[in-house]
């Protein structure tokens, strides 16, 4: 079930790569459309939320929702799903960034659910 919902991110214009990941930086799931180094990803995106939610702490601003990684040829969308797990998204510059986080938020108890 978690791959298939995945599957629907790559639905969506210039989306390329949803993979679940463990804290750990250890991959659980993914569903690709093109090239990637998923492992390395996991572990960047593992990283990268781990020192987001350290900051936000540090600073009083709360828990983090979602990180978002604006690069020149496309974003990187990571949102913690549960303590254990997060999704990292992976797009092209030509994507609907507000479509990717909308559905995202739409469908993140699906994805709990499915974990």
């Amino acid at each position: 079930m978690l791959k298939q919902i995945l599957g629907e991110f790559l639905n969506l214009e210039g989306v390329f790569a949803a993979v679940v990941v463990g804290r750990d930086g250890f991959v659980i799931e993914s569903a690709l459309s093109g090239k990637i180094d998923v492992d390395a990803l996991g572990a960047m995106a593992s990283t990268g939320i781990g020192t987001s939610e350290a900051m936000g702490k540090e600073l009083g601003k709360g828990e983090l929702t979602q990180l978002l990684v604006e690069l020149e040829k496309g974003p990187i969308i990571i949102s913690p799903l549960s303590r254990d797990e997060l999704i990292a998204i992976v797009a092209e510059s030509s994507s609907n960034l507000g479509r990717i986080r909308y559905e995202l938020k739409k469908n993140k108890e699906r994805l709990i659910a499915a974990l």
